[in-house]
């Protein structure tokens, strides 16, 4: 059901926005998106088509050397969609529509894009911002999501579409539906927004407002990926192109470039050469999609880990996939409208949403439909299927990041001897709380340099309660409250969270650099972490607290 125009406006554009006062927190490049080159596409109603000039087939990337920046200028075109030069060949862009801006929509739009290195998501918990993705103008985020700049302080000022951001942290998969949250990492034009952040971005222009319809007021990014290190070769490009149907929420039309070109909108193309052509790599019917008919299923978002077998070789279930394994790892999210949208899937029989990270069908699956490996939830954005709203946030990209393992961990609950009540945890955890056998468990990742500091701090396995992340210069080993402490000497409190999805990360939004919070010098040195969280359930000991394992590290300059 097509929800009102007041009901939306009234979603979006509440007065307690409009009121905030402006702080403008400017985010060093460690706290926001790393300086990596990124590449993206944006959507037919994009203002941009006309400023940069370029088409919405065409692969774009920030003006500033591939990389985000503060109020950068115009994006440029870095692979274009036709077949000239180093093109992709897309037929459709011979048409006379093909160009900026046009008055309706041109066949040629890239709903996804990959160029195949992402990273290969491994079993267990994933360190904070392994998933980096983008939204459209009409999605929203999950009530109480903290931490902004996120999808929710964003999309009342028309600021999401244009942003790319990321997960706080998640458990492995299958995971259950609950909330988490979302930060953001690449902005839509490098300007303060009226969340106070100001962090580096594409040179887009915003904000875009989801209403009225059809104004093309500000740009939707509409895929995206991120190189972790130099950029590869630019070829092969794997990308999807758009469905015939209009949108359900809007009325407005789709672009049609699968169909205009021969190809269902659910597959994933790949053009192996510059110049194309473009030609499928994996069928919409081997992700589970366009089962009762062709072209009824839209791929929205893409990331790819190429096993370096030649053509697509589907992972049957999650985590047996990447380089050196027999299978290559495809997620993938759906458009609005898709026919799988509210159907279970085959991991979880959990109804499908348009926001969810999918997977193909898992071999002697609960049906023959996509899997839920991450749900929209957890990336800390509104669903139907959660909440009862008449549409689910739509997500538009989508990349995997590689996060190096900055730590050592120490300090281990993992024997009843060493814990106060016997309640040991899982190897490499801290003693079991009432929550989790298991225990929690802090990680690190990203690097570990004074200079160019972007490590983030994980605690996982936690209630959702408060924690308190915090450093020292020594380590101990002593039973305190119902774990044991692993830090002591010269200690600084760096932050107080709250878990969400039993989770939390330090530094994300607008916190400062770790290296910063906790004071490390210029020339470096070595430092120790730990986790201290609320369990007021009655468990092991009278006290209400509880701690993760310890991690030590190394800094340097």
């Amino acid at each position: 059901m097509r929800p009102s125009p007041s009901a939306l406006r009234s979603g979006f554009r509440g007065a307690s926005f409009a009121a905030a006062p402006l702080l403008l927190v400017q985010l060093a490049p460690s706290a926001a998106a790393q300086a990596v080159p990124v590449t993206f596409s944006i959507d037919w109603l994009s203002p941009s088509r006309a400023l940069i000039p370029a088409n919405h087939g065409d692969v774009l990337a920030p003006a500033a050397a591939g990389l985000p920046a503060f109020g950068a200028l115009p994006a440029v075109v870095a692979i274009p969609g036709g077949p000239v030069g180093a093109g992709l060949g897309i037929p459709s862009f011979a048409l006379p529509c093909a160009g900026p801006p046009g008055l309706g929509p041109c066949p040629t739009e890239i709903d996804a894009l990959s160029y195949g290195v992402d990273f290969p998501v491994r079993p267990g918990p994933t360190p904070a911002h392994t998933f980096e993705f983008s939204v459209d103008e009409f999605a929203l985020g999950f009530p109480g999501t903290p931490l902004a700049p996120n999808v929710l302080a964003e999309a009342p000022c028309g600021d999401s579409a244009a942003d790319v951001f990321a997960d706080l942290g998640l458990p492995g998969a299958p995971m259950p539906i609950l909330p988490g949250g979302n930060t953001g990492v690449v902005d839509g034009n490098g300007l303060a927004s009226c969340s106070g952040a100001l962090y580096p971005g594409f040179g887009l222009v915003e904000p875009n407002f989801p209403l009225p319809f059809g104004i093309p007021d500000g740009d939707d990014v509409d895929a995206y990926d991120a190189a972790d290190g130099p950029m590869p070769a630019a070829f092969p490009v794997y990308f999807s192109l758009d469905a015939a149907w209009p949108d359900p929420l809007t009325g407005l039309p789709n672009t049609g470039s699968g169909p205009a070109n021969g190809f269902a909108p659910g597959a994933v193309l790949v053009t192996l050469a510059p110049g194309g052509p473009p030609v499928v790599y994996a069928p919409a019917g081997a992700l589970g999609l366009d089962l009762v008919a062709f072209g009824v299923d839209d791929l929205d978002a893409l990331a790819l880990a190429e096993n370096g077998i030649p053509g697509y070789q589907p992972a049957p279930g999650p985590y047996l996939w990447g380089p050196g394994t027999p299978f290559d790892m495809l997620l993938f999210s759906v458009r609005r409208g898709s026919f799988v949208i509210g159907l279970p899937d085959s991991l979880t029989g959990i109804p499908i949403c348009e926001g969810d990270i999918l997977i193909p069908p898992v071999v002697g699956g609960l049906s023959p439909f996509p899997g839920i490996f991450v749900p929209a939830e957890r990336l800390g954005l509104a669903t139907a299927r959660s909440l009862g709203i008449p549409f689910s946030a739509e997500l538009d990209g989508l990349d995997t990041r590689w996060r190096p393992q900055t730590a050592t961990g120490y300090c281990f609950g993992d024997t009843a001897a060493a814990c106060p009540c016997g309640n040991a945890g899982a190897a490499g955890n801290g003693c079991a709380n009432s929550i989790f056998a298991a225990g929690a468990n802090l990680t690190a990742s990203g690097n570990a340099q004074v200079s160019a500091d972007s490590v983030v701090l994980t605690g996982t396995n936690m209630p959702n309660s408060s924690v308190l992340y915090f450093q020292g210069t020594t380590q101990v080993q002593a039973v305190f409250g119902d774990g044991l402490r692993c830090v002591a000497g010269a200690v600084i409190r760096l932050s107080i969270k709250s878990n969400v999805g039993n989770t939390s990360s330090f530094p994300v939004g607008i916190d400062p650099p770790l290296s910063v919070a906790g004071l490390i010098p210029a020339a470096g040195g070595t430092r120790h972490y730990q986790g201290w969280y609320r369990d007021a359930a009655p468990f092991c000991t009278p006290a209400t607290f509880n701690l993760t394992n310890g991690i030590t590290i190394t800094w340097t300059p």
